[in-house]
């Protein structure tokens, strides 16, 4: 039945419409729950009146937007305007497109044929669109005459781009245009304060994650995701998993921490503030526009908290979920029910990962711009290159001298990256303690004042 279906809708686009409208219903529903985590924080009971539990308060809240006025202030540029929160939509969309959700599923097509080489040939049009034909042996005789059996493969991704995190970085980079287009395009000071925090902000964060990003790719020899989650389906010593997070901590805590910073996520949402900014970028912003803008923060947090699973944390890997197809190759199995289960495995990691952005938000409070930027230049940036110059340095050893060539990461090279980490941890922690930390609090002097001049007031 699974053949038949994709022999007529190619495997892409079905993972693409699926996706999409999950990731819509995600955006609305994880609304919810941020507010119902909030509400567990502040020991009060969070939204609770529409439906069972309150669980249609996303349809109302969607409902709201939709009927609220469109409102445009004067003085606004239209066409920017209008394009931010697009932008911003359709940013966040295309970089879904090199997660891979699932691993390799394996099927078969039987095909008649007057030859081996006739059935290959015709085995092209009947498998599905842009699954690879084994070519050894994916053509083998099944008993009958005239009738082969063809073996096919595809990833349950939309695209398998062996740049897949390059593009990811390059396409997410893209919406800080999206917000500085926001702050700009509406004539209002808060929201263009908002636009260039922004800008600044996911400059500066930029460049630790993509260290932290290289770090990986270095050890792992390639940037194409789906290959970095199946080197990461095996097991060190027999039953730890072999994610990276287990040898790369610190680079896993640099990509956290600079995905809250991309995201606008509290304690980095200097560019909305509402405290000091109204609203920032999105200040101007009504009914679904604004709703464009708002949804697409939580596409965003949940796009890249897929990037983290597939980076550090095994993407569809779990214990037992090794493919049965291809003992090389553990993304590989036959059964469409495996790939589906791996599928929710994704899912439940990335829930894990969005509940600590929001267990972020409602326990730390903002940091204020310069601390903002220090935390980036003065702290992030050199760690992250020594994270990268550390796992080049253990790499080149184990690849010169031990000959561990593969990108397989072996038990021993783990340990040597999680040495590394250690090292630079201590390193960092006896560095953090004799640096100079600049006295931004520092009382001035204030001319003709009671206050602030080292005298007492007087009353």
């Amino acid at each position: 039945m699974i053949e038949d279906i994709f022999s007529v809708v190619p495997p892409w686009v079905i993972i693409l419409l699926v996706i999409f409208n999950v990731m819509l219903g995600a955006a609305a529903y994880l609304i919810l729950l941020e507010r119902k985590i909030a509400s567990w924080v502040q020991d009060r009971i969070g939204p609770n009146r529409v439906g069972p539990w309150g669980l249609l308060q996303p349809l109302a809240d969607g409902i709201k937007m939709f009927m609220k006025e469109d409102y445009r202030s004067p003085g606004t540029d239209k066409w920017v305007f209008s394009l931010a929160p697009v932008l911003m939509m359709v940013v966040v969309f295309t970089a879904v497109a090199i997660i891979p959700w699932g691993g390799i599923f394996q099927g078969t097509r039987t095909i008649t044929a007057d030859s081996p080489a006739a059935a290959a040939k015709l085995a092209m049009e009947k498998i599905p669109a842009g699954s690879q034909l084994l070519v050894n042996d994916g053509i083998a005789a099944t008993g009958n005459v005239n009738e082969y059996r063809a073996t096919y493969r595809f990833a349950f991704q939309i695209a398998d781009l062996n740049i897949g995190v390059l593009l990811a970085v390059a396409v997410l980079s893209l919406a800080v245009y999206a917000v500085v287009f926001a702050g700009w395009a509406g004539n209002n000071k808060f929201s263009f304060l908002g636009g260039m925090r922004a800008a600044a902000q996911m400059i500066s964060y930029e460049v630790p994650l993509g260290l932290s990003i290289l770090a990986i790719a270095l050890m792992f020899g390639t940037l194409s995701l789906s290959d970095i989650v199946s080197a990461q389906a095996h097991y060190w010593g027999g039953f730890i998993p072999a994610w990276n997070i287990f040898c790369q901590p610190l680079a896993f805590v640099m990509f956290l921490i600079c995905l809250h910073a991309e995201a606008n996520r509290s304690p980095f949402d200097l560019p909305e503030a509402e405290q000091e900014l109204v609203g920032g970028y999105h200040t101007e912003y009504a009914s679904m526009r604004l709703g464009l803008m708002l949804m697409g923060e939580y596409v965003e947090m949940v796009v890249t908290s897929s990037i983290l699973v597939a980076l550090f944390l095994g993407g569809w890997h779990f214990p037992g979920l090794t493919g049965d197809a291809d003992p090389a190759n553990p993304a590989v199995t036959t059964s469409f029910l495996m790939i589906l289960v791996r599928v929710g495995v994704y899912f439940a990691k990335v829930a894990v990962v969005i509940s600590v952005f929001m267990w972020v938000r409602w326990s730390l409070p903002r940091f204020r711009f310069d601390q903002l930027m220090n935390l980036s230049w003065r702290a992030l940036v050199p760690i992250s290159l020594f994270i990268m110059l550390g796992t080049a340095i253990v790499v080149y050893f184990f690849y010169q001298k031990l000959g561990d060539h593969g990108r397989i990461i072996s038990g021993y090279k783990a340990l040597g990256l999680l040495g590394m980490n250690g090292a630079l941890l201590v390193v960092v922690a006896v560095v953090a303690q004799r640096l100079p930390i600049p006295n931004v609090n520092r009382r001035m002097l204030v001319a003709d004042s009671r206050y602030g001049n080292d005298k007492p007031a007087v009353v």
